[in-house]
């Protein structure tokens, strides 16, 4: 009776096809096994009683019999049939394989398969080796649906992800069997009968444990010890550890949670509560990787925005600088001195849009400084007054009769007023007036600014938000926004309302100095 069977091969397809073929003729699924490498294969015979072996021929310096000896020794058996997949083809000998397909070995109870591994060379090979009636009946069925033939030979082929690994550490051989019984189906399952073996597997790091079911009491280091060296290094703090034991009080559980383990079952294992507690946490260990990796690629774009911006600022900067060197040539030295002020102006909002993005960020640090609040808005309206002369706006204002001094950032602010007074002239009617009033409360200096023409009610609720714009023929809808950024980062107000349905006025309150 074929009760476990291995498949030992470095491509998944090849190993997949096996098990296809080996489940068309009546095999059970839990008895096929199918491994990637020699060493994993030598570790699961050691909890496994192989029947059969099935493996390529490269994948050991020694021959594939040497590999079939040590094999069996690991499993206490005497005799153990093998099944040689040769890797080599004579393109020359193709139609002489299609006749004498399986070659008997020298050595008993061997048999080797040269390329393609049709279903019907398979099969017949495999009643050769076991004379297993399961194989009688299948030995000439047609083939011509095999896709194991149909795999290039000798070239690599793309993998899929691999079944999670799952690594069970307990110094009893049945227990093992229990567990990797039920759950080999679903993942490929490595096994270690002590708890230094086990952290020579986690170690070694080239079998990429997702998760690990460990038993408490053990000789020399005990579970708990395990649990407590695999949490102490980085390199192992994340993977997942159950505790199995018979251990069943609330203190031995507690004291389990607390090394790190995030879950405790007790024996005797219940094969159904078995799989499904390694589900979730198996679910569970594959978001948190998901979501590392998206955190990662989150932080790299962040870092590539950032770049992208200074490289953009650096290229608009040149073109404004040779404006400002011709300014120096120009007789109208009060002229000259407005374009100068002006460029300088347009440099720092350049400046200003990469400060957006670390205020949005939570990244930015605020530098306040005493400025003259009556400076920077006289500063926004010239920036204007081409536009406000073209539609005949006047301004009419209260409290600038008086210096304000506000807690702030020059820039900033300016960036503020900026966006509120070009958005008030851009919406009001040709031959209206604005106005602005600057009055000092306690603590703070307010800013209200009246214009006629109203927000249209849709965009109300949304005018602060990102991408919100009334007019998005001549805005990108990050004025308001950036407006409300500026003045909450530096400990100030804004807000809005409309008068009438006839105006809109808005209030900007900062800190006085």
């Amino acid at each position: 009776m074929l009760e476990h069977i291995l498949i030992v091969h470095e491509s998944r397809l090849v190993r997949e096809a096996l098990a296809k073929i080996l489940l068309s003729c009546g095999v059970s699924k839990t008895a096929i096994a199918c491994i990637e490498n020699a060493d994993d294969a030598i570790e699961y015979a050691q909890f496994a009683a192989i029947s059969l072996l099935i493996c390529a021929d490269n994948l050991t310096t020694e021959n594939s019999l040497n590999f079939r000896d040590e094999l069996a020794k690991a499993s206490n058996k005497t005799q153990l049939p093998l099944m040689i997949l040769s890797h080599r083809i004579d393109d020359n000998k193709l139609e002489q394989a299609a006749t004498d397909h399986n070659k008997k070995c020298p050595v008993s109870n061997s048999i080797c398969l040269s390329p393609p591994f049709k279903k019907q060379h398979v099969v017949s090979a495999l009643f050769e080796l076991t004379q297993d009636k399961l194989f009688a009946n299948y030995i000439n069925e047609d083939s011509t649906n095999d896709k194991l033939s149909k795999l290039p030979v000798n070239e690599a082929s793309e993998l899929l992800e691999q079944k999670p690994t799952i690594l069970v550490v307990d110094d009893e051989s049945s227990n093992i069997d229990v567990a990797a019984g039920n759950l080999r189906n679903l993942y490929r399952v490595m096994a270690a009968k002590s708890g230094e073996h086990a952290l020579k597997i986690v170690a070694n790091n080239k079998h990429n444990i997702r998760l690990i079911l460990l038993d408490i009491m053990m000789p020399t280091m005990d579970g708990y010890q395990v649990c407590e060296m695999l949490k102490a290094d980085h390199e192992t703090a994340n993977i997942p550890v159950i505790f199995l034991s018979a251990k069943a009080l609330v203190e031995d559980i507690k004291y389990g949670f607390d090394l790190g383990a995030v879950d405790y079952i007790t024996k005797p294992l219940n094969g159904d509560l078995l799989r499904a507690r390694v589900a979730t946490h198996i679910r569970l260990q594959q978001q948190k990787i998901a979501l590392t990796t998206q955190v990662a690629t989150l932080k790299e774009n962040a870092k590539l925005r950032e770049d992208i911006e200074k490289i953009t600022h650096h290229d608009l900067k040149a073109p404004l600088n040779n404006i400002l060197f011709e300014t120096y040539r120009l007789t109208d030295k009060s002229a000259a001195k407005s374009i100068n002020r002006a460029v300088h102006n347009v440099v720092n909002m350049v400046n200003n849009s990469l400060n957006v993005y670390k205020i949005e960020q939570g990244i930015y640090t605020l530098k306040p400084q005493s400025t003259n609040l009556i400076v920077l808005i006289n500063d926004a309206m010239n920036a204007v007054s081409t536009l406000s002369n073209e539609k005949n706006i006047q301004f009419a204002l209260s409290g600038f009769e008086t210096e304000h001094a506000i807690m702030a950032e020059p820039l900033l602010c300016l960036s503020i007023f900026n966006n509120l007074i070009k958005n008030a002239v851009e919406a009001s009617p040709d031959n209206q007036t604005i106005a602005m009033v600057i009055t000092r409360n306690k603590s703070y200096i307010s800013f209200q600014l009246t214009n006629r023409g109203v927000i249209p009610k849709h965009m109300r609720q949304r005018l602060f938000e990102k991408y919100s714009s009334s007019n998005h023929n001549t805005g990108t809808g990050l004025g308001t926004y950036s407006a409300k950024l500026m003045t909450q980062v530096q400990h100030g107000q804004i807000s809005f309302n409309i008068i009438d349905e006839q105006q809109t006025q808005f209030i900007v309150k900062l800190p006085a100095a």
